[in-house]
């Protein structure tokens, strides 16, 4: 099995007989081809990833996770090459928002700072 070290989040399924039934919840995710992601799913790859800073990636990995599960699909979330939880990313999603609050509040302050040495 490979796994990619490059700091990337994504969903790696249990083969078995049903799987090709979840290739059309994966295909909402991943656009790759139908015989791309059986073979993902066969080889224990992963059928949908992102990069670990991309909050919206890791927002779509989270909704597609959720429907796999919820369909009945065997499906784990990896980050970094290691099993993670759900809790975990969803963790991560929050810290990014809290990020982006502060830092979106720190550019307010500066340009009203600015704003008012200009006056």
């Amino acid at each position: 099995m490979e796994f990619f070290t490059d700091y990337r989040i994504g969903l790696i399924m249990q083969p078995n007989e049903s799987s090709a039934k979840y290739i059309s919840i994966i295909r909402k995710y991943n656009p790759g081809s139908i015989s791309d992601i059986k073979s993902a799913i066969a080889n224990r790859e992963y059928v949908v990833f992102c990069e670990y800073t991309s909050d919206s990636g890791i927002r779509k990995v989270r909704r597609c996770y959720d429907e796999l599960k919820k369909a009945g699909a065997e499906v784990e979330i990896y980050e970094n090459g290691s099993i993670t939880t759900r809790e975990y990313i969803s963790n991560l999603i929050g810290t990014y928002s809290e990020i982006d609050a502060e830092t979106q509040t720190l550019i307010d302050a500066e340009v009203e700072a600015d704003c008012e040495e200009e006056n």
